[in-house]
């Protein structure tokens, strides 16, 4: 450092992609972590790195973070009752801050630094960093050494982004998710950070390019599905528009699975993500939380209820930065990974040869945090599943709890908890926060029940995602009363509460609706009622009939002494046994009743959650309900992975501002019919497609026609998602083109590319049957010379993000056929919309809302719709369902042999027959599929007219400025958490 600095400030190397040893250097003796440690004197840099630089061009000032003890006067508010947190006066977001903090603060601006500076600093981190032998500088190493060069860039906004946040202490927002599906950081980082540009041309400059580096790194094995990929958006999101946040999530060893396709069809292996380490993670070894199992629950000496006993482990944090788009605002992703501690090591078991037993201890702790969604099958299996809820939910909230009580100072007022703190639970799987934070709340922090409820109540919010009865999830009294004692007798608490608010309002007049009441609304189920209410529902006519038996009683006496006498004459009837139902403890019940917003996902599916989910509950408290659209960022689903597409927009309307303010994606609908940007447009796609046709050769073997059709269905494998339709589809169009000449074949088909990716979960037999199908069928076609390119089916193995990043872009076609009224809401949908592809679907989900704002006559519409369906499986329970010929066609030929050996009998059955587990056509496969047959050939005829199809794509992309995650954010921030941007000065 230079040898003028002065006490009171520190100099500091602002630009983290310049000469990395001096900026890490300073902002270690500065107390900002760095991550790394270094001991290397910075004169040595021109060295190191083989470049001199002026330092002062790179200077600014940095107050030293952990000398800073100044702390804002917390503001008492005192709350009488609640309903939304939304309700609540709006807080004052800064607190004073003085002139000379102002100005230390607003200097943590990293500017552009130029190529040589960032080749440096990546050759710095490719020595001293190193995680590979210095022998060789490959594209693996390249990797990692970019990467540990932008998180220097990273940390310092992140460092400063909280730091200004606890000054301010603004209200914050905290997201619950058990899967966060980010995809690749490298690129999305530099191109937040507006360093695409230095860190090509650095690359280049040292024998690499900048597109081949950032594919060396792995996808995150953190999620699944839509349900990550929305919390991903999310925090994108939330960092860009300033919003102070934080996400909270499990750090998954091995992740969901690696899929593999064979003959056999999916395999599973463990993923790998973490074998060679992640760079963008920092683990935080100060930062870590006992969390209990089992155990029993006693009375303290001060009459207090401990839990003490069982099996303790600790959950250590791994902090991952989260850059916004053009702001300094860096937010955090925080997971959990679980350990035991040392001493529950047996060294003495392992010295006497006992080594599993030794370490059993340590694997259970561990276990925890290898896979997503273990399988559940077993009672060992939902234990797990249990412990990983828990593990998430307690630490994340000691966590939360201990930064409120640390900006609090030394006066903690927990009135003011939820002014300065909004939980939300992202599907059910956080559900257990709600009697956590009623456990430390009551027994570490000695509030009242009372107390504790109301500041619960205002603090947690719910977002549900499904109406599939076995997604909202119940589990096992017995189960929950082993594992965790102390919050099964809260949520006992809880479920007297309710009883009481529902007798309260119901009243005892009607015992059969007060019954029905308690049935749909109750937190337990197939559980007695509490004692204190177990009288409540008494029958008036069983009342006045009980006079009667009393007035007879010597009758029945009389009766009863005959029975017993001849009762040894006659041969003993065994009665059968009765089996109780299983006790269960409900909780998206338990969500909607401990928390002050309840929101569904789409328009659609807000009011089948309304009307049919929790109707009981709208009826009980309808401003707890909310509708917030599901959203995806147009930063990672449009900028970054569509760069062709991104500059074509961005020269049409004439800025890049469309980014950040999707509405100006509209301003292109007045462009749909100019012949010059349709040439450009459909250039774009053309080079797209070629990535895909390249992916698919590398992936599968197969080489695809890059002028045909790209028709494409990525998600999730569920029978509710339909792909079983869609092959069908195609085996029908397959048929057909096999029974013509081939110039019938080419004037009545256009050539396709139908594209499948998604992961069948482990031990969901029937959805991994589909899959098996899908391969078997492109196994014929593709090797069928009379088709050649005119069909192809390919199934992209181990579906992620960056093959979505890849597959979007290049869509032409985009099936999203679920059965209507199942999908919550979708987000592909958004992002193929977004991208210029034409859906075909169903009105579920956001489909829905996609076709109002792209134009009816730019979305291909097929199927039943939500409201005709339960009437729909009620004919087919009644016989009274006939299938379409073309339909009974297609199942007879897939029955006769033409994709080989295999037996398709169980498959083909779920759509037979009219009742039964695993049959009678569920998901109304057979119901739509003459409407899906001849939507198809509405998108034949659409595509042959080039122009036409591509006024269409045009107008999707300007329709869908709608769907940026960006504005469901701004919605959550105004309507549920009551936070409002912090902007760093």
């Amino acid at each position: 450092l230079p040898r003028e600095t002065e006490k009171t400030e520190l100099i500091v190397l602002s630009s983290p992609l310049l000469p990395t040893l001096r900026v890490m250097d300073a902002m270690r003796i500065s107390g900002v972590s760095t991550g790394a440690e270094i001991s290397v004197q910075c004169n040595s840099l021109s060295s190191l790195v083989g470049r001199r630089f002026d330092n002062r061009r790179w200077r600014t000032r940095m107050l030293p973070a952990r000398s800073r003890t100044w702390r804002p006067a917390p503001t008492r508010r005192r709350f009488s009752s609640i309903k939304s947190v939304s309700s609540e006066p709006k807080e004052k977001v800064a607190d004073a801050v003085t002139d000379s903090e102002q100005d230390a603060f607003s200097s943590l601006s990293p500017f552009a630094p130029d190529a040589a500076s960032v080749a440096s600093s990546i050759k710095y981190h490719a020595e001293f960093t190193p995680l590979f032998s210095p022998e060789k500088f490959e594209l693996p190493k390249a990797f990692f050494a970019t990467a540990q060069s932008v998180r220097d860039a990273l940390i310092i906004n992140w460092n400063a982004t909280y730091e200004y946040y606890n000054r301010v202490n603004a209200k914050q927002a905290y997201y619950l998710s058990m899967e966060f599906l980010q995809g690749r950081a490298l690129s999305n980082a530099v191109g937040n950070l507006g360093l695409t540009g230095a860190y090509a041309d650095a690359l280049k400059s040292l024998g690499f390019d900048l597109e081949s580096v950032a594919s060396q790194e792995p996808d995150p094995a953190l999620g699944n599905g839509g349900l990550g990929r929305l919390a991903s958006c999310f925090l994108d999101s939330l960092a860009t528009l300033n919003y102070p946040a934080w996400g909270y999530g499990l750090r998954y060893k091995y992740g969901l699975f690696k899929q593999r396709i064979t003959k056999d069809g999916q395999e599973e292996a463990a993923e790998d993500w973490l074998e060679l380490s992640n760079p963008w993670e920092i683990v935080r070894n100060d930062v870590s939380y006992p969390v209990k199992f089992y155990g029993k629950v006693v009375f303290g000496s001060d009459g207090k209820k401990k839990w003490i006993g069982g099996e303790d482990i600790v959950a250590v944090a791994y902090d991952v930065p989260i850059p916004g788009y053009k702001t300094k605002t860096t937010i955090n992703l925080r997971l959990w990974s679980t350990k035991a501690s040392s001493e529950d090591f047996d060294l003495s078991s392992y010295n006497s040869g006992k080594h599993t037993e030794a370490a059993e201890a340590l694997f259970n702790a561990e276990k925890i945090c290898y896979v997503l969604y273990p399988g559940d099958e077993s009672i060992e299996g939902k234990t797990l599943r249990l412990k990983q809820q828990y593990t998430l939910c307690s630490a994340s909230l000691q966590d939360i709890i201990t930064r409120f009580e640390t900006r609090s100072g030394g006066s903690v007022n927990w009135e003011e908890f939820p002014e300065k703190v909004a939980v939300q639970m992202n599907d059910t799987h956080p559900t257990l926060c709600i009697p956590e934070l009623m456990r430390i709340l009551m027994d570490l922090k000695g509030l009242s029940w009372e107390d504790a409820w109301q500041i619960t109540q205002r603090t947690v919010a719910y977002t549900n995602h499904t109406v599939l009865p076995e997604a909202l999830e119940k589990w096992s009294l017995e189960l929950m009363e082993k594992l965790l004692p102390r919050h099964v007798e809260i949520i006992e608490m809880i479920d007297e509460e309710l009883v009481r608010t529902i007798v309260s309002v119901y009243g005892t007049a009607d015992p059969d609706l007060l019954k029905e009441k308690l049935k749909a609304m109750r937190v337990l189920e197939n559980v007695d009622l509490p004692s204190a209410f177990a009288d409540v529902i008494v029958n008036p006519l069983v009342e006045k009939n009980l006079i009667g038996q009393f007035e007879d009683d010597q009758t029945v006496v009389k009766k009863e002494q005959e029975e017993e006498e001849t009762a040894g004459e006659e041969e003993e009837v065994i009665p059968e046994p009765t089996v109780k139902p299983p006790k269960m403890v409900r909780m998206a019940n338990l969500a909607v009743v401990g928390g002050h917003a309840v929101n569904g996902v789409a328009e659609i599916h807000s009011e089948i959650v309304k009307k049919d989910v929790f109707n009981d509950f709208v009826m009980l408290w309808p401003d707890k309900f909310h509708n917030k659209t599901n959203g995806v960022t147009p930063r990672r689903w449009i900028r970054f992975c569509n760069p062709y597409l991104s500059d074509i927009i961005t020269n049409r309307i004439g800025t890049e501002d469309w980014v950040l303010n999707t509405e100006k994606l509209a301003e292109l609908r007045k462009f749909a019919d100019n012949e010059d940007l349709q040439s450009e447009w459909r250039a774009a796609k053309k080079k797209n497609k070629l990535k895909v046709v390249s992916l698919i050769k590398e992936r599968t073997g197969y080489t695809v026609n890059p002028d045909a059709m790209f028709d494409i269905q990525i998600k999730r494998i569920h029978e509710y998602k339909r792909q079983l339709l869609n092959i069908l589809g195609i085996v029908y169009r397959y048929k057909k083109m096999k029974e013509m000449s081939p110039s019938e074949r080419e004037k009545a088909f256009v050539p396709r590319v139908c594209i499948f990716g998604g992961k069948a979960f482990a031990t969901y037999v029937q959805a991994k049957r589909i899959v098996k199908f899908i391969t078997d069928v492109g196994s014929t076609i593709n090797h069928d010379p009379e088709i050649g390119d005119l069909l192809k089916v390919i199934f992209v193995p181990d579906y992620n993000v960056s093959v979505a990043e890849l597959l979007i872009p290049a869509s032409e076609l985009s099936q999203h056929i679920s059965t209507a009224g199942m999908e919550a809401s979708g987000t592909s949908n958004m992002k193929f919309s977004m991208n210029g592809c034409i859906l075909i679907g169903t009105l579920d989900g956001a489909n829905v809302e996609i076709r109002e704002e792209v134009g009816e006559e730019n979305f291909f519409l097929f199927g039943a719709e939500a409201h005709e369906i339960a009437n729909l499986r009620k004919e087919r329970a009644e016989g009274k369902f006939v299938p379409d010929p073309i339909f009974e066609e297609v199942k007879k030929f897939v029955r006769s042999g033409v994709f080989g050996p295999n037996s398709y009998d169980e498959l083909i059955g779920s759509l037979e027959g009219n009742e039964g587990f695993g049959r009678a056509d569920y998901f109304l496969v057979g119901k739509d599929f003459p409407s899906y047959v001849e939507c198809q050939e509405k998108v034949d005829e659409a595509y042959r007219d080039q122009k036409r199809w591509t006024r269409m794509s045009i107008l999707n992309t300007a329709g869908s400025f709608k769907f940026s995650s960006d504005r469901t954010i701004h919605e959550y921030a105004k309507d549920i958490w009551n936070i409002k941007q912090v902007e760093l000065p």
